[in-house]
């Protein structure tokens, strides 16, 4: 009897036939190899990938944020002076502006979701934030206007005025900032331009323009009026702490926080990886008590902290503001 032949190569065609549809699934999207996503003049598109979601967003944030610094260093190459010392400052300058914003109002365009791997494409509308701001809206007549003398003194304001015309009434909430129906991610870039140096003929407010870290120093204050004291302290990050409230002051009797009789003075202090940073200190006189209990008091051994400065702002409406804005280096 014929035996016959078994073929052993039908099995390979099969295998070969099945593993190729599986090895195309497994390739990245051709929108993400070529990086061909349209994009305007002022935008920039990232791309990243990951094995979830929010890590492929993170990466493509990354690669926003590697283009941006490129954009800069290519930018400032073509004014290069004489003095290198100068340029290389003024490079590492920009790239700590921009890496202290967070990209927060990034938009997906594209994602796709391949053999447990997420690809993904944002974008950054590089606009200044109030332009931003400004865009969302079609009409601001029925806004409110904002009558709140010391944020009416901040450059946010004033940035806002340009853009819409007036001063566009704001509420901040924790890291939002609220105008009308809209609310709007607040970055630390931006909360520095609600620091205003603002002076009341009626209230002397005397600190270091410039301290290192771990540096103790004293706040002097005279206030020019009976009244009732605040001092209170924003940091770049929007914490905020009480130093004192509501102290009956006598008029033109000097205040030196803190008692320098008890203590070394105030601490400044950078976290880590800081190399610099501000703070904001506000003296605050009002002809009546004001109810500053949802803040944080600062302790005398440990500081403790709320963001909660955008009550701060509210609070001192219609009273008299002395501010200025102290930096720290190491």
């Amino acid at each position: 009897m014929a035996i016959k032949r078994l073929d052993y190569k039908m099995p390979y065609k099969i295998l070969a036939l099945l593993l190729f549809p599986l090895y195309l699934l497994a390739s990245p999207p051709s929108w993400f190899v070529n990086g061909n996503i349209n994009a305007k003049s002022n935008e920039y598109i990232g791309y990243g990938s990951g094995k979830s979601k929010t890590e492929a967003k993170q990466n493509a944030k990354s690669d926003i944020s590697n283009s941006i610094q490129s954009t800069i260093r290519s930018s400032l190459s073509i004014n290069t002076q004489e003095n290198n010392d100068e340029y290389s400052s003024n490079v590492r300058s920009n790239i700590e502006s921009f890496s202290s914003i967070e990209l927060s109002d990034t938009k997906v365009v594209k994602s796709e979701y391949i053999d447990d791997k997420w690809y993904i494409a944002i974008k950054y509308e590089n606009l200044p934030f109030t332009k931003k701001v400004r865009k969302q809206f079609d009409s601001t007549t029925h806004l409110e206007k904002e009558t709140n003398q010391y944020l009416v003194s901040t450059m946010l304001l004033k940035e806002l005025k340009n853009e819409f015309g007036f001063y566009p009434k704001i509420t901040i909430d924790k890291n939002m900032l609220l105008i009308g129906n809209k609310s709007f991610p607040i970055s630390s870039s931006t909360l520095q331009k609600l620091f205003s140096s603002k002076i009341s003929e009626n209230i002397d407010l005397d600190i270091p323009k410039k301290v290192k870290h771990e540096e103790f120093y004293f706040i002097k204050i005279t206030p020019k009026k009976k009244s009732y004291m605040t001092l209170v302290q924003i940091y770049e990050n929007g914490e905020s702490s009480i130093l004192f409230d509501n102290k009956d002051v006598i008029k033109d009797k000097k205040i030196v926080f803190p008692n320098p009789d008890e203590y070394n003075g105030l601490e400044a202090y950078l976290n880590d990886g800081q190399i610099r940073s501000k703070d904001m200190t506000i003296a605050i006189l009002c002809k009546t008590k004001k109810d500053f209990s949802y803040f944080d008091y600062m302790s005398t051994s440990k500081e403790s902290y709320a963001k909660v400065y955008g009550k701060m702002f509210d609070a001192i409406d219609g009273c008299e503001t002395s501010s200025k804005i102290m930096s720290i280096t190491r």
